[in-house]
């Protein structure tokens, strides 16, 4: 490693003394727990409704893809199921035709509970399968989620926060429920928006204020969780999987679906993206570290560079991804959005990126020759290892 990349990375291990900080999670740090990504994840949704028989559901999922460009994911199925149900909502009859294929209120809201109810049980369980290793498929009386990466990294906030800092927020557009309880296994307080025990009622403005005599951790889950659930009276609950107290055990809130920009402003999602604006949108120092996150959410994007470009704003950004290598050209690149944002003179002096390939801070780029190795400190554990405990690179 050369001086300059020697020193770059000094410079961002030094940034998490920051006493104000807060962390935006992606799927990519649940990778290694056996919660597959998205696509991988869209992949085992569509097997299992094929599997399912359920002749109408198979036969308007197949519908949807058609329309859907080839690398739609499967919170792009829910999002159209949305609009196809807003459609339905508009007009002045229980179904609508589209390209010779006739949806209904009912076939719609029963693939979508038929997909949340799939995508429940595999982030539940876990479900493992790449290139280099057979299928592994998790069940509830052999679940093969691994927590274990989890309790690590905090341990490690807690080594570091002990002395200096003291204000930590986690954002997560996960549905598992790791983090939150790698948490509460390391004995520490966890806030998460609900009132009760192990079932809870939404109730965000006391349940994040209850531990104000005592240091907390505040979780904000921006797409929903897989222990979220809607009862018949529309309240939000957080409830363990498995009950029969609620009406609908399907009914699972994982996705702002339906629009994804009406759906957040209302509850509960309107209230944590207000604290998602809110954690970086300030005029002190603060630090906002994203992992597991590939930058393929517009709205969060947008929250991002819209607090990150005013004037006053003393965020710094520190961004832990991986680049992505063209199978024409060979060369790698960051997502578009990151490289926009590097050469904006408004705030790329206040972002650092650390990938595979190196590290960039504003016009300054350190990066790895074709003949060395990929770094692996953009990587959940990488990270954890590399930069939060100080382990040879």
């Amino acid at each position: 490693m050369d001086k300059t990349t020697q020193d770059m990375l000094e410079e961002v291990q030094k940034l998490f003394d920051c006493a104000n900080q807060s962390w935006l999670f992606g799927a990519g740090i649940s990778y290694e727990s056996n919660i597959p990504l998205m696509y991988p994840l869209t992949e085992r949704v569509e097997e299992l409704i094929n599997k399912s028989k359920k002749k109408e559901s198979i036969k308007i999922y197949k519908a949807i893809k058609g329309q859907l460009m080839s690398t739609a994911h499967i919170e792009h199925f829910l999002s159209h199921i949305g609009d196809l149900l807003a459609l339905i909502e508009r007009s002045d009859k229980e179904k609508i035709k589209i390209d010779s294929v006739e949806y209904t209120k009912d076939s719609l809201e029963m693939l979508y509970k038929d997909i949340i109810s799939n995508i429940g049980d595999i982030v539940r369980y876990g479900y493992s399968k790449s290139k280099h290793h057979s299928e592994q498929v998790g069940t509830i009386s052999n679940p093969i989620v691994d927590i274990e990466n989890h309790r690590g990294f905090v341990r490690a906030i807690l080594k570091i926060s002990k002395e200096k800092i003291s204000n930590i927020n986690f954002f997560t557009t996960n549905y598992d429920t790791l983090l939150e309880d790698a948490l509460v296994l390391e004995h520490q307080d966890v806030e998460d928006g609900f009132l009760g025990t192990a079932v809870g009622f939404w109730n965000p403005d006391v349940a994040y204020n209850i531990l104000k005599e005592r240091k907390s951790h505040k979780i904000y889950k921006l797409h929903g969780s897989i222990d979220w659930y809607y009862d018949d009276k529309k309240e939000l609950i957080r409830c363990r999987y498995g009950t029969k107290y609620l009406s609908d055990t399907h009914n699972l809130l994982i996705y702002p679906q339906a629009t994804k920009y009406v759906e957040t402003q209302k509850d509960p999602f309107a209230y944590l993206f207000a604290k998602f604006r809110d954690s970086f949108n300030q005029q002190s120092n603060n630090i906002l570290i994203v992992n597991g996150y590939s930058f393929g959410d517009n709205h969060i994007n947008n929250e991002i560079e819209s607090a990150m470009i005013q004037s006053k704003n003393k965020t710094t950004l520190i961004i832990f991804i991986r680049e992505t290598q063209d199978d024409k050209s060979k060369n790698y690149s960051l997502p578009t959005i990151l490289q926009r944002w590097m050469l904006d003179g408004r705030l790329n002096a206040r972002i650092h990126i650390l990938s595979n390939r190196g590290i960039y801070n504003g016009d300054i780029k350190s990066i790895l020759s074709e003949s060395e190795k990929d770094y692996d400190w953009w990587t959940f554990t990488g990270m954890v290892d590399k930069i939060l405990l100080g382990g040879t690179v």
